[in-house]
């Protein structure tokens, strides 16, 4: 009896997970594998150095996605992924298909640029400095302890030349009775580090100057139990089927990946005059942070801190260099928000021998995430609202000022407790708006907003407040 049983419960799993099943939903831990072993066993095994940079989904077409939303849903589009690797100095694009377990598309890249920095390239980089016997005299000179010493690994960016090597610039960091690293830069040194070689090729002390004191820096909260905030009290409100959530007269995907963060995609509206969803959003994420820095690690989610107490946590999972699964626990949250505004209200006092009172208040849903950036943090929102706006917002912290109240919300601390100039950010968008894909847009912007009217939608822009 115990094998009709598992071949029963067997069954049951597929039935459960093809029920669940989006075209749009992001490659699951089990796809993730797959590809790793499936690219394992081609030819770019028997290459030296072979690492994992990027692995999602492979988008399919936008007509085949509306067609299986709008159909049975039986005939699926097949299940593809886009990977990029390195192998012998050279970089690889390749599409998967994991319907038929093979390598339909297999491309060395010979453009600009090279692929995302894997962590453990990173940590390898920033370890360097702490052996390399310059390093060692420099911070010796400066009256300094080589272990109290944090080395970051910082992007050299890309000005149009011609670049032959993966490079990275590695900055200098004192804790000594800090934990706010960013906080107690030691400058006049620069380094450079050959990523492929995983070397110091260029190294050059030119001054010393004071290290910031370590008096005012920490950021660290008080402890103790955060308080929710008492207009989050609503339990529920919307449900999670897979990646599909529906909250009152709303549906909508949610999908995670390492580049973009929280997508947002096939967002539609019910019309209450046609009876019928509407589509307003196609596809829509935050595709490029112009931050001269590196690229943003997503961060895991504090509960009551970065989200209230009623918030619905979704884990994220992204690919490794050895293309093993990483998952990162709760990398966004849901939940239903009321701030206390007024959605709509009205006092009637013409009805003969009546006064009419009547109104809503605002309740919106909110889906975040954090991303980490150096001293930065940055917080992404799209919020649903009942009126029948999208709207996204940013929001920049910075670690080095905001968290020890310096001086104002974008200053850089370059001394004992100064601030420089304000620092200037940009987020660029990429959205595909309704479904008949002649709306597609790429915008530059801070915050904006979409709202769905009966013949189409409004674009507002908001200003920034970073």
């Amino acid at each position: 009896m115990k094998i009709p049983f598992l071949v029963l419960a067997f069954f049951l799993q597929c039935y459960f997970v093809s029920s669940l099943y989006h075209p749009l939903d992001p490659l699951n831990p089990a796809e993730i594998d797959q590809i790793r072993l499936i690219i394992q066993k081609s030819h770019l095994a028997s290459l030296p150095n072979l690492t994992f940079h990027f692995v999602d989904v492979e988008e399919p077409e936008k007509e085949d996605v509306l067609k299986w939303l709008s159909s049975s849903k039986e005939i699926r589009p097949n299940r593809l992924a886009k990977v990029v690797v390195r192998a012998k100095g050279e970089t690889y694009e390749l599409i998967v298909d994991l319907t038929i377990g093979s390598i339909i598309s297999d491309q060395v890249y010979t453009g600009y640029g090279y692929p995302p920095l894997t962590f453990s390239e990173l940590f390898r980089a920033s370890k360097l400095p702490l052996k390399y016997p310059k390093f060692k005299k420099s911070i010796l000179r400066r009256g300094l302890n080589l272990s109290e010493v944090s080395c970051v690994p910082l992007t050299v960016g890309w000005f149009g030349e011609h670049i032959t090597k993966r490079t990275l610039k590695i900055a200098s960091f004192y804790r000594g009775g800090s934990v706010n690293v960013f906080a107690r830069p030691i400058q006049g040194i620069s380094i450079i580090v050959d990523v492929d070689s995983m070397k110091i090729i260029k190294y050059t002390d030119r001054l010393r100057a004071p290290v910031p004191k370590a008096e005012g820096t920490d950021f660290q909260s008080t402890k103790g139990k955060p308080n929710s905030t008492t207009c989050n009290i609503t339990n529920g409100g919307f449900s999670i089927e897979g990646q599909m959530v529906k909250w009152g007269n709303w549906n909508f995907h949610v999908g995670f990946n390492a580049r973009a963060g929280v997508i947002i995609s096939t967002a539609s509206i019910f019309d209450e005059r046609k009876r019928k969803f509407r589509s307003v959003l196609y596809r829509g994420h935050v595709s490029e942070t112009f931050v001269p820095y590196m690229d943003p690690t997503t961060d895991t989610l504090q509960p009551l801190i970065d989200c209230p107490g009623n918030a619905v946590f979704i884990d994220g999972y992204m690919v490794g260099a050895d293309g093993q699964v990483q998952k990162i626990l709760r990398a966004i949250c849901i939940f239903e928000r009321n701030v206390g505004n007024l959605a709509w209200r009205h006092t009637e006092i013409n009805v003969p021998g009546k006064v009419i009172r009547s109104g809503e208040p605002e309740t919106s849903l909110v889906v975040r995430m954090v991303a980490t950036v150096g001293n930065y943090d940055y917080i992404l929102v799209w919020e649903f609202k009942q009126s029948g706006t999208i709207k996204v917002g940013t929001a920049v912290i910075d670690a080095v000022v905001d968290a020890v109240t310096l001086r104002g919300p974008t200053a850089d601390v370059v001394g004992c407790g100064k601030g420089s100039k304000r620092r200037r950010r940009r987020w660029r968008c990429h959205l595909i708006v309704g479904s008949d894909g002649s709306d597609r847009c790429c915008c530059g912007c801070g915050s904006f907003e979409v709202t769905h009217y009966g013949c189409g939608w409004e674009w507002r822009r908001i200003e920034t407040t970073a």
